[in-house]
């Protein structure tokens, strides 16, 4: 059985376990019902849901901490009367070839202060980003593949 639909079954049953059907009691069930599936992933086969869960978990904390950093820095060189922006387009190789999983990583990287996504190469296998206020093209390059190494991770090595 799907993992996610599982957990819901699990959220239902301790709704109606406690006798009131509630977006509180649905909603503690529904976590109760991941910690279950957590413990017994093995026996229950939802390996992937909870890696699923956990990986998008990380990478939205990554992603938060990540935006209010990039969003204080640009603040600072705002601020500052000389700015040294530092702008380059950066062509950063990547491993993801998916449309929807591009598409993702392409507008995370676009809400990032100072940064816009430009474009894929036609083989989908380099992204190009303009940047400004990043320290350096290793900068660059090592803030995109943090955010798709998390991608990886949440769908497979595969890179599907």
């Amino acid at each position: 059985m799907n993992g996610l639909a599982l957990n819901l079954i699990l959220a239902l049953v301790w709704a109606l376990f406690l006798g009131e059907v509630s977006l509180r009691s649905l909603g503690l069930g529904f976590l109760l019902g991941f910690g279950v599936l957590w413990l017994f992933h093995g026996a229950l086969g939802t390996e992937r849901y909870i890696r699923s869960v956990l990986g998008t978990l990380r990478l939205s904390g990554y992603f938060v901490r990540e935006l209010v950093r990039a969003n204080v820095v640009m603040a600072q060189l705002a601020l500052k009367p000389q700015p040294h922006l530092n702008q380059m387009i950066v062509a950063v190789p990547l491993q993801l070839r998916h449309a929807s999983s591009l598409t993702l990583l392409a507008a995370m990287t676009g809400l990032m202060p100072g940064t816009v996504t430009l474009g894929f190469s036609q083989e989908r296998d380099t992204m190009y980003v303009h940047a400004a206020g990043m320290a350096s093209y290793e900068a660059v390059v090592e803030s995109v593949r943090s955010i798709e190494q998390r991608m990886l991770w949440i769908i497979g090595k595969e890179g599907e």
